[in-house]
């Protein structure tokens, strides 16, 4: 249904797009976008409150309390319910006993180099958003100031990053030979959920308590689609949510200890099969 919003590029066709030796062919896509997911995140939480909704920032959750009138306990205080909804994704490790082993973190790392004036126009003439076909991806995009934001380079281990400007430089510079020796001026990681199978988790812990968590790294596109799903689930119409809920899941014994080496592991195996193909 896209039709003549999709463009299929040869190299000819993606050097006319990108000052970039990497790539044999391209996908363009006019249909889709590209954003600032802070200014979403912003935007959305502002409509949400005018809607009536409360957000408590800084309110770790510590406990939920299952039963006919399930409740959510932090450290100061207790908020009762009629039904709950845990999506905090990877960042939380409440209900273990059965959430245990079916989620685990990689973090991805992201920069944005100084900005690049004329140069800009030069790498990237027409503005796009870009990613490519790998397993571990990198993806990018220019700025509303000309700053380069390139991400990627996932590290499957779990553990922040020591050196997020270290990992991705070599990274920009091969991809845009231009920018060799450009000032990278931030940098930031976050923790992404990754699913085995890459299809997002959802269902019920008990009879008022639900879940939806494990979009994989397509989170700002997967969450929202997952959020409509879940909204038409607690107000009672179910179709969609158990399409998803019937999903098989694999759960990693002793998640903890063993999902993310085992992550790790089948990364390295598909990043050693892109550099040998």
């Amino acid at each position: 249904g896209m039709g003549d919003q999709v463009q299929l590029l040869d190299r000819e066709g993606v050097a006319r797009h990108l000052q970039s030796p990497l790539y044999l062919g391209a996908l363009k896509n006019l249909r889709n976008l590209h954003l600032h997911p802070l200014n979403l995140c912003l935007g959305e939480a502002r409509a949400a409150h005018s809607l009536g909704a409360l957000i408590f920032e800084n309110s770790e959750v510590l406990d939920i309390v299952h039963g006919p009138r399930p409740a959510v306990v932090t450290a100061h205080g207790r908020v009762e319910a009629r039904q709950v909804m845990l999506a905090g994704d990877v960042y939380h490790k409440l209900e273990k006993r059965q959430l245990k082993g079916k989620i685990f973190p990689a973090m991805g790392g992201i920069v944005t180099t100084a900005p690049l004036g004329e140069l800009a126009e030069q790498i990237n003439p027409q503005d796009l958003a870009v990613y490519d076909c790998r397993f571990v991806l990198d993806y990018y995009r220019l700025t509303a100031d000309k700053r380069l934001l390139f991400g990627g380079g996932a590290n499957y281990s779990g553990k922040d990053s020591r050196d997020i400007e270290g990992e991705l430089r070599p990274c920009i510079e091969r991809t845009f030979p231009a920018l060799k020796g450009v000032p990278i001026e931030f940098k930031w990681s976050c923790a992404m959920g990754i699913v085995v199978n890459r299809i997002p988790q959802l269902g019920k812990l008990s009879d008022n308590v639900w879940y939806c968590q494990g979009y994989s790294g397509h989170g700002i596109a997967t969450s929202h689609i997952m959020g409509e799903i879940m909204a038409e689930a607690l107000t009672g119409t179910l179709e969609k949510f158990d399409t998803f809920a019937q999903c098989k899941h694999v759960r990693v014994p002793m998640g903890d200890l063993l999902g993310n080496p085992l992550l790790a592991a089948g990364m390295w195996y598909y990043q050693m099969l892109e550099r040998l193909r």
